[in-house]
């Protein structure tokens, strides 16, 4: 397979493993919007408020000049993530990687749900 791949190991519905190579293709990571790096959560991830920034313009500026970024979480700084090539991936591909994704998300609602109540 030529080109870029997604590689990962699924089960399928009778429970057997499989390793899939699914093909692929770069976008844009969400996280950073291509920058390679955004904020880091633990200064904003509650969100700042503008009456923050005039309490305090310094910080402010350093805000805003990057002083607090880090290394994209999601992209590792590359800008680009890898995403499933819908058009080049087969039928029974496609849904293998769609219920490998259910579960991820499922697991991390699971996860955080029991955070929430202190687990």
């Amino acid at each position: 397979m030529s080109g870029p791949t997604i590689e990962l190991t699924v089960f399928t519905d009778q429970g057997d493993e499989v390793e899939l190579t699914i093909p692929a293709r770069f976008v844009v990571c969400p996280r950073c919007q291509g920058a390679g790096s955004h904020v880091n959560p633990a200064i904003d991830g509650n969100g700042i408020s503008p009456q923050e920034f005039l309490e305090d313009p310094d910080f402010e500026e350093s805000y805003f000049r990057g002083d607090y970024d880090v290394s994209c979480y999601r992209c590792g700084g590359r800008r680009v993530i890898k995403k499933i090539d819908r058009l080049k991936a087969t039928k029974a591909e496609k849904k293998l990687f769609d219920d490998h994704e259910r579960e991820l998300r499922e697991l991390e609602a699971e996860e955080a749900a029991e955070r929430r109540v202190g687990a």
